[in-house]
C-alpha cells in the first residue's frame, strides 16, 4: 500500500520551548536537502494499518517541515521509505536480512537505505508497531541532525525491556510532588469528557523518550491528606481508560501508584493483611475491575512501610509477602508490581538499611515483581555511592530509579545536568574495572521520577529539557556517552551553529561538577533545608555531616562505622573502608576525618572544601558569561529565558557558598586561607 502525505508544513515557529528536542525545521544545506528528498521524499509505502498510527502521523508532521517546499507527494524522481516487517514489502526482504530483524526483538528496528528498482529507498523495518516508531524517530533524528542518508544502516534494539517514567503528580489537588516551575499536566476533573491535546504531545514525548511505560501518580497517596489513592475508585476508572487510550498508540503502557491499606481506604475491610483471604480476593477484584476497561494496563507501583506510607510490616509480614500478593492478583493479566526499596528508620544512618531489609529476601519475590531502588542509599544526592542491592540480589528481577526533576540538584532554578552522574552509575563495575560487569547488567528496568509539569516550556527551566532527554537515551542504551547525549541535544534543540552547540555543551558538561563543588562536595550529603530541599541549611543537618570541633563526615565503614562500606563486594569494600584508598570524591561520605587531613595534593580536607566552594561559584558565574557568547545567535525568546536563570544560578550559588563556608568555619576555627573569592 502506497500512503502519499501532503505538505502541511506550518513554517512560523514560537521558539518557547514547547516542542521538546522535536523541532522540525528546514534542512538549511541545500545539498544534504536534496539528499533527504533523494532518498525519502517521496511515498511511505506500508500496510494500510500504518496510516492510521502515530509513525505515520510523525513523518507527516517531520518531512514537509524538513524538506521543504521542493518535497512533494509522489515526486517521481525521489526514493520512497517503506515500513513494516521483511514480509511487509520486497524492498525490506531485499535489503534487511533475516537475521537482522529477527536479532532486534520486539521493540528493535532496523534503519537503511540503499536501492530498489534503480532508486534511492529507505527502510524502517521492526517485528512490532512500537519497533516501527522507534525506527521512525531515529530517522529523523538523523535528519534533525543533518546526518548523511548515503549508506545508513542502523540495527538497534533496546539494552532494558522496562523503560519508565514516573509522575509525581497528585490527583485531585492537581500539584506535583518535588515538581518545579509548574502544576500538573493531568486534569482529572475533566476527564474522560475532555482530553487535553498538550497529552497527546505528552504521549509523543515520552514515545521519542523510547519509553514504554509510565506511572501517572505520586508514590505517596495518603499521607499528609493527600488522595492518590482515589485512583482506585469506579469514579477514576474511565479517566484512567482515556489516559490509557492517549498513551497506547505511542506504544506507553499506563501504570498507577495504589496504597497497601487500599483494601481498607477505598474497600471496606477491616483489614489490609496479605495473609487474608478476603485481602487478597479484594485485590484480584480490583484488579479484574481495571483490566476489564484497560486491557493492557501495566500493573501498580507501590511505596509501603516508608515515610507515612503503610505496608506489610504492620502485620508482621515481609515485603515480600506484600508484593507477592498485588503479584497475584496482577498475574493473570500480565500486570507487573514495581515494589519501592526505598525504606529506613529515622533512627540511626539509613544507607545500610535496605540491604538489611531487602537482602534476606532475594529469590523470595515473585515472577512479576521488580524491586525498585534508588541509584544511591540516601536520596538522589549530587554525590553518592551506588546502592549496594544492585549486585546483591541475583535472583530478584530489580530496578533502577533516577530522579529527573532535581529534588537534591537544583530544582529548576539551576542548571545540573545528570547525563553523566547516570551514566556513572549504570556503567558501575561491580566487582572491579577489570571486570566487564556493570551494574545496568544487573537489571531489566529502568525508573526516572519526571521533571514535567504544566509550564509552557514543560520543565520550568529550559535546560532541564536535556535531562529528561538524556534519560530516554541512557535507558535505551545505558553505554550511550553523556556527551554525545548533550551535543545531539543541543542541536536538536537550538540548531547547529557550531558557537552555540560548543557553548551550551561546555554548560551542560560543566554544570553537575559546578553544582556539587557549591553544595556538597566529597560527598558529605544533604546540607539544604529539611523542607524544599533548595537552601544551604548546614547547621540542621548535623546528623549527615557529623561535624565537630575536630573534624567532620560521617563514618561508614564495617569496623566502625555504621556498616554501609562492608555491604559492597570486592573490591570496593575494602576500597571503601580504607581511608587511604577511598575515593575522594566520597571520602566524608564514608569517613569521619579531622579538619586537617591532607588529601593527595596536599591540601588539608577543610581548605579543599572552601576551594570547591569558592570554585563552585566561580564557574556558575562563568556560565553568565558563556551564555552571551549566543546573544542573536538564538532567538530572543530562550536567549533571555535561560540568561535570566542563570543570573539567578550564580546568585544563588553564592548564597550556597557564604553560608556553607561560613558555618564550617566556626565549626572547625580554620579561616579559608583562599579569602572565599
Amino acid at each position: 500500500m502506497i500512503i502519499g502525505i501532503a505538505l502541511v508544513a506550518n513554517f512560523a515557529h514560537a521558539e518557547d520551548g514547547y516542542e521538546f528536542w522535536l523541532r522540525y525545521r528546514l534542512e538549511a544545506d541545500t545539498a544534504r536537502r536534496n539528499e533527504y528528498i533523494q532518498y525519502c521524499g517521496g511515498e511511505v509505502v506500508a500496510p494500510e494499518s500504518f496510516k492510521a498510527g502515530a509513525a505515520y502521523l510523525e513523518l507527516k508532521r517531520a518531512l514537509p517541515a524538513i524538506l521543504g517546499k521542493a518535497f512533494q507527494a509522489n515526486n517521481a524522481k525521489a526514493g520512497s521509505i517503506y515500513v513494516g516487517g521483511r514480509n511487509a514489502h520486497p524492498a525490506i526482504a531485499s535489503l534487511v536480512g533475516a537475521g537482522e530483524l529477527a536479532g532486534v526483538g520486539e521493540e528493535g528496528f532496523v534503519l537503511r537505505t540503499g536501492a530498489w528498482e534503480g532508486r534511492p529507498a529507505t527502510i524502517i523495518a521492526a517485528n512490532s508497531t512500537r519497533g516501527i516508531l522507534y525506527g521512525t524517530f531515529a530517522l529523523l533524528r538523523t535528519l534533525q541532525l543533518g546526518g548523511s542518508l548515503q549508506g545508513l544502516h542502523v540495527v538497534d534494539a533496546p539494552k532494558m525491556r522496562h523503560r519508565f517514567a514516573n509522575h509525581w503528580d497528585n490527583p485531585v489537588r492537581g500539584s506535583i510532588e518535588r515538581g518545579y516551575g509548574g502544576k500538573s499536566i493531568f486534569d482529572w476533573n475533566a476527564l474522560p469528557k475532555k482530553v487535553d491535546s498538550r497529552l497527546n504531545d505528552w504521549a509523543r514525548m515520552l514515545a521519542s523518550m523510547r519509553l514504554n511505560a509510565v506511572v501517572v501518580n505520586n508514590v505517596n497517596t495518603a499521607k499528609n491528606g493527600l488522595e492518590g489513592w482515589r485512583l482506585l475508585t469506579p469514579e477514576f476508572l474511565p479517566k484512567l481508560a482515556a489516559l490509557a487510550g492517549v498513551l497506547r498508540p505511542y506504544g506507553v503502557k499506563l501504570y498507577i501508584s495504589v496504597n497497601f491499606f487500599s483494601p481498607s481506604i477505598v474497600g471496606s475491610l477491616d483489614t489490609a493483611d496479605p495473609a487474608d483471604a478476603r485481602v487478597r480476593a479484594w485485590w484480584k477484584n480490583k484488579a479484574a475491575e481495571i483490566y476489564k476497561v484497560i486491557p493492557d494496563f501495566g500493573g501498580f507501583l507501590v511505596k509501603a512501610d516508608s515515610e507515612g506510607e503503610p505496608g506489610p510490616l504492620k502485620y508482621k509480614r515481609t515485603h515480600a509477602e506484600g508484593a507477592n500478593m498485588l503479584a497475584e492478583a496482577l498475574a493473570p493479566h500480565g500486570g507487573y508490581v514495581y515494589w519501592r526499596a526505598f525504606v529506613y528508620n529515622a533512627k540511626g544512618d539509613r544507607t545500610p538499611q535496605a540491604y538489611n531489609q531487602f537482602k534476606p529476601l532475594d529469590g523470595k519475590f515473585a515472577k512479576n515483581v521488580f524491586l525498585q531502588v534508588k541509584n544511591g542509599p540516601v536520596d538522589f544526592q549530587v554525590r553518592e555511592p551506588i546502592s549496594t542491592l544492585f549486585g546483591a540480589m541475583p535472583r530478584t528481577d530489580l530496578a533502577v530509579e533516577f530522579q529527573i526533576t532535581q529534588e537534591y540538584t537544583g530544582q529548576d532554578r539551576h542548571v545540573c545536568f545528570l547525563g553523566q552522574m547516570w551514566s556513572d552509575v549504570l556503567r558501575f563495575p561491580l566487582k572491579g574495572e577489570k571486570n566487564d560487569a556493570r551494574m545496568w547488567n544487573t537489571t531489566d528496568a529502568i525508573a526516572g521520577v519526571m521533571n514535567i509539569n504544566d509550564s509552557r516550556n514543560w520543565t520550568g527551566h529550559l535546560l532541564a529539557q536535556a535531562n529528561t532527554y538524556a534519560f530516554g537515551r541512557l535507558a535505551w542504551n545505558p553505554e550511550t556517552s553523556p556527551d554525545e547525549i548533550a551535543s545531539d541535544w543541543v542541536r536538536l534543540t537550538f540548531g547547529r551553529d557550531p558557537v552555540v552547540v560548543k557553548t551550551i555543551v561546555s554548560i551542560l558538561r560543566d554544570s553537575w561538577p559546578a553544582y556539587e563543588n557549591y553544595t556538597s562536595p566529597f560527598g558529605i550529603g544533604m546540607l539544604c533545608d529539611r523542607g524544599k530541599h533548595i537552601d544551604p541549611a548546614p547547621a540542621s543537618r548535623g546528623s549527615v555531616h557529623r561535624a565537630d570541633a575536630k573534624g567532620f563526615g560521617t563514618n561508614r565503614t564495617a569496623a566502625k562505622g555504621s556498616g554501609y562500606a562492608g555491604q559492597f563486594s570486592e573490591p570496593w569494600r575494602s576500597r571503601y573502608e580504607k581511608l587511604g584508598t577511598c575515593p575522594e570524591e566520597l571520602l566524608l561520605f564514608f569517613h569521619h576525618v579531622p579538619y586537617t587531613h591532607k588529601l593527595k595534593n596536599g591540601t588539608t580536607v577543610i581548605q579543599a572544601f572552601y576551594d570547591r566552594h569558592n570554585e563552585g561559584v566561580a564557574t556558575a558565574r562563568d556560565f553568565t558569561e558563556r551564555w552571551k557568547a549566543l546573544n542573536k545567535l538564538i532567538d530572543k525568546e530562550r536567549y533571555e529565558h535561560v540568561r535570566k536563570k542563570l543570573s539567578e544560578q550564580a546568585g544563588h550559588a553564592e548564597k550556597w557558598r557564604q553560608s556553607i563556608n561560613d558555618y564550617f568555619e566556626k565549626r572547625s576555627g580554620i579561616p579559608d586561607a583562599g579569602g572565599g573569592s
